[in-house]
């Protein structure tokens, strides 16, 4: 066993005084949490004295088996889960009472409800807790999910997503208003459909991250990754490459060493896309696109490579689209990292040919004058502190949204979970 894996078995093993359990399993992870690479040690405990039961499903657990995910940096707890009747040191009994359920999270995630966390969402076993500074939500954040047993006993604890305290806020007074956006909100009023006595449409504002300067940021993914926008259309003459594109199976997920945990090998996916690898997929892909759309020629476009380890993906959607559904159809087709091998294709035809039958409305200026006008009253603009992926830190935006919506056939103004 690895020095780094033992120290971290130990300080599991102190910590829940595990003295009544034996490791079962360990292992390394590796994720992306908005430009970082973050890396998780993972493991399963059993009672003493249990069986583990092997099948050809794969291998069943005994009842008690407790299991606890680690930041192996931090050592913060990021999965404690109770297969089953457990008491484990410093979990209390009961986690229904507020102030020791709180307590509690505050002790195990090394965060201050009401300044790094706090509640979105909650019933009687489960309770769902986002991550904000003085509390002010962040995007994309740290999710904190709470599961009790019917008595009150832990049955897991989860976090997922980058932890406040190891992120940079910038911090400043929330001076945006609704009155300050008008334009940009007016613009940001789109129509969508929905099934509701045949196609109708109605009309809303999508939810948008405004900075303090009246420009939209586009927040950042958990998943961020190396991509190329490409926007290249794909022609050709005569038949088809006698070459065949056979289709590979997929590969398992990688292997992660303790080694990459302490000399914090960057994750796969930021590693930057070459030209020389963008030249190579431009080839596969046409070559399987005029395979799989043989007519096609002209008709399709590459626009993105992104890495998407141990694969790079590719997006294609059609190059003149003349339709609601050309417009939406989208093409992913996954290769081989290293190989370039075809490993799958997704075609969304399907999904959007069952809107085939929406026509889009166009409206003159006046009315969109009245549709801003009468969802005026229902627009909401929250501060949010949002990522920017440019300057590597958290910044103050204003949440641009509502819960309503204009119906254009009624001129109604309803709650969107009413449609």
């Amino acid at each position: 066993m690895h020095i780094l894996t033992t120290q971290l078995v130990e300080f599991i093993l102190e910590k829940y005084q595990l003295n009544d359990y034996i490791l079962y399993d360990s292992s390394y992870a590796r994720d992306k949490m908005n430009d970082q690479t973050v890396y998780s040690f993972e493991t399963f405990w059993i009672p003493r004295g249990a069986s583990v039961i092997e099948e050809e499903n794969g291998t069943m657990l005994p009842e008690g088996t407790v299991q606890i995910s680690i930041d192996p940096v931090t050592k913060r707890t990021t999965t404690l889960s109770l297969q089953g009747p457990s008491s484990i040191y410093s979990v209390p009994n009961d986690l229904r009472d507020p102030t020791t359920r709180i307590a509690w999270i505050e002790s195990e995630t090394d965060m201050i409800h009401g300044t790094h966390f706090m509640l979105e969402e909650e019933n009687e076993t489960f309770f769902s807790y986002v991550s904000c500074y003085e509390g002010i939500r962040l995007t994309p954040g740290c999710f904190i999910h709470l599961t009790l047993t019917e008595n009150g006993q832990l049955d897991e604890l989860f976090l997922y997503g980058p932890h406040p305290l190891d992120h940079h806020v910038t911090q400043e007074p929330f001076a945006l208003t609704l009155e300050d956006i008008d334009l940009l909100t007016k613009q940001q009023i789109k129509w969508f459909s929905y099934p509701k006595t045949g196609h109708q449409y109605a009309h809303s504002v999508v939810e948008t991250f405004v900075t303090q300067k009246g420009s939209i940021l586009v927040p950042s993914k958990l998943d961020f990754t190396s991509s190329i926008e490409v926007n290249d259309v794909l022609s050709w003459t005569g038949l088809p490459s006698s070459k065949k594109y056979e289709r590979y199976s997929f590969q398992s997920g990688e292997t992660v060493t303790a080694n990459d945990v302490i000399t914090q090998t960057e994750h796969p996916d930021f590693h930057p896309i070459s030209q020389e690898t963008v030249n190579a997929c431009h080839t596969v892909i046409k070559d399987i696109i005029q395979n799989e759309y043989p007519a096609d020629s002209g008709q399709w476009m590459i626009r993105y490579i992104y890495r998407q380890h141990p694969y790079l993906a590719v997006t294609l959607s059609r190059a003149h689209p003349t339709s609601y559904v050309d417009q939406q159809r989208r093409v992913t087709i996954l290769l081989d990292e290293k190989t370039l091998d075809w490993i799958s294709l997704t075609d969304d035809q399907e999904l959007h040919t069952a809107l085939a039958s929406v026509t889009l409305p166009e409206l003159e200026d006046d009315q969109q004058d009245v549709i801003f006008n009468a969802l005026r009253p229902y627009l909401l603009l929250t501060p949010r502190y949002v990522f920017d992926v440019s300057k590597g830190h958290y910044v103050l935006c204003g949440l641009l949204d509502s819960n309503h919506a204009y119906l254009p056939a009624t001129n109604e103004v309803v709650l969107l979970r009413d449609l």
